[in-house]
């Protein structure tokens, strides 16, 4: 299987456990967001550690193929996470309400998808960009 699909499912199935974790510590309990707001955001590793992983094993040889790849990287953990942020939404935490607000768990997972995606093509073209810097490309 390609790296970035590897990387991607992994990465999905890590940030949507993150979120059951929180959820089962009582960190979605506050309907301020309380902790659980600020350690969503700790789940962000995940994804850059997956792209420094496609970047170390895809074999990227050039900006396109960086492109390429962080999109099916972001494409796979979209997936898989959107999955998990609609299962979340639906059979977890129906109840679940963000500052007062309703949430729907369609357009939640539709959110989570389409951030996975630019955020996998961001950061595999940039990690590509930095490990491209500190290599010598003259021959």
């Amino acid at each position: 299987m390609k790296p970035s699909i590897t990387a991607g499912i992994a990465v999905g199935a890590a940030t949507g456990a993150w979120m059951f974790g929180e959820y089962a510590l009582g960190l979605h309990d506050d309907p301020e967001g309380g902790a659980g707001r600020w350690t969503g955001f700790l789940s962000l590793v995940f994804p850059v550690i997956g792209a420094w992983w496609v970047v170390r094993h895809a074999v990227l040889s050039s900006w396109s193929e960086a492109m390429r790849e962080g999109l099916i990287f972001g494409a796979a953990g979209g997936l898989v996470g959107g999955a998990a942020i609609y299962l979340y939404f639906t059979a977890v935490n129906p109840g679940f309400r963000l500052d007062g607000g309703s949430m729907d768990a369609g357009a939640q997972a539709l959110y989570g998808f389409v951030s996975a995606l630019i955020l996998g093509a961001v950061l595999v073209v940039s990690l590509y960009g930095f490990s491209k810097r500190g290599r010598n490309t003259n021959g």
